[in-house]
């Protein structure tokens, strides 16, 4: 394990503030550093006057601050007065560097005297002040004045908190980890350090092969932690720490609650000085603790009888509020359980559905023992013993508790458990709706959690005659999820049109699917019939016991309600849309879930939820992305309410549309977020699919080794799932998006047609061509031509349909026809993809001679790419092709070499690739001889995208610099002769009208 006892791996993510600063002082200014409490002021104050010392400059500091020990060149006084008096002393100068630490807490004369000596030319001040504090008129007066260069250090970003986490450990953070650590921390550099020197400590930070996990804090923080966070919220009036304290056992609180509290006063303060946050979604202000963790070190040191009355008051604030929804009834019962209080078992179980609903699931878990121990006590005073009571817990509510108990089981990732007691429910009286949900929730943990698909669809079809038809809805869902689950997706339509059609308005008339009305008759037959064959089939279960982790039931699986329509349209609804889409119609999808938009608003929330969540996909299949952007905030805006399902739902889909949109580094961002949550299963989305769509974010951000690196974890967790045709082929597709950015192009069009290949036997025509767009245009189209056409010809997707037409024109080198792409492209607002025909149709239009019209096209390209703010996809940039320095590598030299830059070694790449040490090692030879290397520390610099040169904001979208690549962005074209300003030099539509 890596020691650093003198803590310089906190710089490795200052390197930018670290280069601002000592340029200050170069140019003969000097600097102050501002930011507020533990982001590393102090330590970055003391390496930049290192550097000073260094570069021979006299640095003399006050405020206890200075250079390492035994360093030369620094003399560190007690006071502003003993340093000045030695300044004049020796002359001063501007090769004098006076370092002060927060210099907010100098008294106003000894800030003045600083000023004026500074303003005098004897001294450069280079000092740190806290953002929130009130500073002296004399250190104000410096940056006024332009004698010092504020420097805002700012709490450690994602990439930063990566950065600095790889410097400290040697090695690489899993995602998961690494969000929820800067979660935890919000990137204070102070907390950050302690947290994780305790992990490493307790051992709950480690290596696992070649990748750092952490398992989370257990337990209140540790002492030295709570210490520092404490120091946080010191000297806090007494109303200030009435609302932390509530804020520590309730958060969050509605602002409208802690005014009508008293308590509005407080929290303004508060805020101002950065100890609370203000979140604002919709019309709803809420309040939270700025860093989490300072939540449960407040509880843990709160006496018993002050977090009794805090819950008591919050409870009864929620309570008082305008809403009163199944979230307020969970946390206002949490919050009495943790009071001491149980509240009545109506209350409690509707807290514990809702618990499983949010995939809070130790919570809900508590609040199901409290129900069976209140059964038990009840049957016990009744005189029923204890097997009267046993038996009203077993099948309490029509089993309800039983189910909630599975579920929760389930969601801990206790799969067998589960399955016993799901099995237990089996017969239990409860209706056939009950039955049914009960035999749906089972399914669900048999296919998902245990990852036995083929045993799933057994214990399907072996439970439908014991239902009937009473029970059609929710098993016609389970089975249409589970022909998703094994890639059989025309089969999930026909489970589902019957029903569909039964209930309102369905395929017929929604102006996509055709196709005649099904009859009652047909519901029937379609739950009751033989299956056209298993669902389980040719689906490739993983071996038992190699789930995906934690699991709850996915929302849709027990959607069997009435509803807004006919029984199990909430539940199935969604999955035969996502089939049709999957299956070349999304628009006859999207038709389909717009006939039902109204009804579906009175659906329970993760019936909702599925609905959002499918429209969204279904538009993005499409390639309407303005459509899609209004599906996306759609669901965006109900995800509040829908757990972390939702909320990783939201990330994804909006990730998705961002990288669409030409803005991967956004798109990162919230994969990383995504990538954190434990929502359980979900038969939309996979652990595995999150970290590939990651990986490709980065990729297209010009992060290439860090996109290698969180493919390999992709792949892996992957491995360790369940098998799931549809998402594989997904993650197959996001691998080689990676190898295209990363310089293989002959490698990712290969896995692109593997991709192709199996997307085109599953009848997924729209994953199909796009698998066969990507393959050529990273390398030849002529190949694709012939077959893409052919796929098109039955597929009715508009990108789809585009992606056909610009691989044809690209075969034929038919330059006007990729111009009239493009403008197809901008008209569904996809600027990046009409960026890229239209640089196509200029390259074409060279090489046949036609120069003005290929300057005219590629201007129009550089025009679109300014609107998005990004470049063009490397092997599209003009004479990029071939020039890549890695270009050369193989796809397994380059997972190879990529492994090794992550600070593998050698055995660890071998265990990882399951291959020999002396194939590894021939690997490398070869790269290094391809690449002209000599040592592994090189192997970085290639495959990871130089940072933007200074003065550049990766970030920013049209900031002058590429957020892909960190290249200079192109300038705007001039408008060719007469041309107004602003409109576009290949279609003449003006710029403004595209979104």
């Amino acid at each position: 394990m890596p020691i650093d006892t003198g803590q310089q791996w906190v710089l490795a993510g200052r390197e930018s503030e670290l280069g601002a600063a000592g340029a200050a002082l170069r140019q003969g200014g000097g600097v102050l550093l501002t930011g507020g409490s533990g982001v590393g002021r102090t330590r970055l104050l003391a390496a930049v006057l290192e550097e000073a010392a260094a570069a021979g400059r006299t640095v003399v500091t006050v405020g206890g601050v200075g250079g390492r020990r035994g360093s030369g060149g620094v003399r560190a006084f007690g006071s502003v007065a003993e340093c000045l008096r030695w300044l004049r002393q020796s002359g001063g100068g501007q090769r004098m560097v006076l370092g002060c630490d927060d210099a907010h807490l100098l008294d106003e004369a000894d800030a003045h005297r600083v000023y004026r000596t500074a303003a005098a030319g004897q001294l450069a001040v280079a000092a740190t002040v806290r953002q929130d504090a009130r500073h002296p008129v004399g250190v104000d007066r410096l940056w006024v004045e332009q004698l010092v260069e504020r420097v805002e250090v700012a709490p450690f970003d994602r990439t930063a908190t990566a950065a600095v986490l790889r410097a400290r450990l040697g090695g690489r953070l899993d995602a998961g980890s690494l969000e929820r650590l800067w979660s935890a921390t919000q990137g204070n550099a102070l907390v950050l350090r302690e947290l994780v020197e305790h992990a490493l400590d307790v051992g709950s930070l480690r290596r696992e092969r070649e990748v750092w996990s952490w398992s989370g804090l257990a337990g209140d923080p540790p002492r030295r932690l709570a210490d520092v966070l404490l120091l946080w919220l010191r000297d806090l009036s007494a109303r200030e720490e009435e609302l932390v304290g509530m804020l520590a056992v309730a958060e969050p609180l509605e602002a409208d609650a802690v005014a009508r509290r008293g308590l509005a006063s407080a929290a303004e303060a508060l805020s101002r000085r950065g100890v609370v946050r203000v979140e604002q979604t919709g019309r709803r202000v809420r309040l939270r603790l700025a860093l989490p963790l300072a939540g449960r070190t407040v509880v843990s040191r709160m006496p018993a009888l002050t977090a009794r009355r805090l819950r008591l008051q919050a409870a009864e604030a929620i309570e008082d509020g305008e809403r009163t929804g199944p979230d307020e009834v969970l946390r206002t019962v949490t919050l009495r359980v943790a009071a001491g209080l149980v509240p009545e078992r109506r209350l409690l179980l509707e807290a514990a559905r809702t618990a499983v609903r949010r995939q809070e699931f130790a919570r809900a878990e508590q609040l199901c023992r409290l129900v069976t121990d209140e059964d038990r006590e009840g049957g016990e005073e009744r005189g029923g013993g204890e097997e009267r009571g046993a038996g009203r817990t077993a099948a309490g509510g029509d089993g309800e508790v039983a189910l909630l108990l599975g579920q929760v089981l389930a969601g801990q990732g206790r799969h067998e458990e589960a399955e016993e007691v799901f099995a237990s429910v089996r017969g239990r009286p409860g209706g056939a709706a009950g039955r049914a949900e009960a035999v749906a929730a089972r399914v669900a943990n048999i296919a998902f959690g245990l990852g036995r698909v083929e045993t799933a669809a057994a214990v399907l079809e072996e439970e439908r005659d014991r239902l009937g038809a009473a029970g059609a809805g929710s098993l016609l869902t389970a089975r249409a999820v589970l022909a998703v689950l094994a890639d059989r997706l025309p089969e999930a339509v026909a489970a589902g049109e019957a029903v569909v059609g039964l209930g309102g308005p369905g395929p017929a008339s929604a102006g996509g699917g055709g196709g005649r009305v099904p009859t009652e008759g047909d519901a029937v037959a379609g739950l009751g019939g033989p299956s056209p064959a298993p669902i389980g089939g040719s689906g490739g279960a993983a071996p038992a016991g190699r789930g995906e982790g934690a699991a709850g039931g996915p929302a849709g699986w027990s959607g069997g309600t009435e509803a807004g329509g006919g029984a199990g349209v909430a539940g199935l609804l969604p999955v035969v849309a996502f089939a049709r889409a999957e299956l070349g119609d999304p628009g006859g999808a999207s038709a389909l879930l717009a006939s039902w938009a109204r009804q579906a608003e009175a659906w329970p929330e993760e019936a909702l939820l599925d609905f959002r969540s499918v429209a969204a996909h279904c538009a993005l299949v499409q390639g309407d992305l303005r459509a899609a952007g209004t599906a996306v905030a759609r669901l965006v805006r109900g995800a509040a309410g829908a757990g972390r399902l939702g909320q990783l739902r939201a990330w994804v889909y909006q990730a998705r549309l961002l990288r669409r949109r030409g803005r991967p580094e956004d798109a990162a961002a919230l994969l990383w977020q995504a990538g954190a949550v434990r929502a359980g299963y979900d038969w939309l989305t996979s652990p595995s699919w999150v970290l590939a769509l990651l990986a490709g974010a980065l990729a297209e951000a010009g992060r290439h080794g860090e996109a290698l690196r969180t493919l390999a974890e992709a792949r892996s967790a992957q491995r360790a799932g369940v098998r799931r045709p549809v998402l594989d082929d997904a993650i197959g597709f996001e691998r080689a998006v990676v190898l295209a950015h990363a310089g293989d192009r002959s490698g990712a069009a290969a896995q692109a047609l593997e991709v192709a290949d199996r997307a085109e036997a599953g009848g997924r025509l729209p994953a199909a061509i796009a698998a066969l767009h990507l393959a050529a245009r990273a390398t030849d189209a002529a190949p694709s031509a012939a077959r893409v056409q052919r796929l098109a010809l039955r597929c009715r997707a508009e990108e789809a349909r585009l992606q056909a037409e610009q691989v044809r024109a690209l075969a034929r080198g038919d330059a006007e026809t990729l111009v009239a792409v493009a403008g197809r492209f901008r008209s569904l607002a996809a600027l990046p993809a009409a960026a890229e025909a239209a640089e196509q149709a200029g390259r074409v239009h060279r090489a046949a001679g036609r120069r003005r019209k290929g300057r005219l096209a590629s201007a129009a390209a550089q025009e679109l790419c300014a609107r998005f703010g990004g470049a063009l996809p490397p092997w599209a940039e003009p004479g990029e092709r071939g020039t890549d320095a890695t270009a050369a590598l193989t796809t397994r030299e380059r997972e190879v070499a990529a492994l090794a830059a992550g600070g593998l070694s050698n055995r660890e790449i071998a265990d990882r690739l399951v291959v020999s040490v002396r194939t590894v090692e021939n690997h490398l030879h070869r790269v290094y001889h391809k690449l002209g290397v000599v040592q592994r520390a090189a192997l970085s610099e290639l495959l990871v995208t130089r940072p933007v040169p200074e003065g550049g904001d990766a970030g920013a979208v049209g900031a002058g610099r590429t957020a892909q690549t960190g290249r200079a962005a192109r300038p705007r074209p001039r408008p060719a002769g007469g041309e107004e300003r602003g409109r576009c030099a290949m279609c003449a539509q003006p710029l403004g009208s595209a979104g």
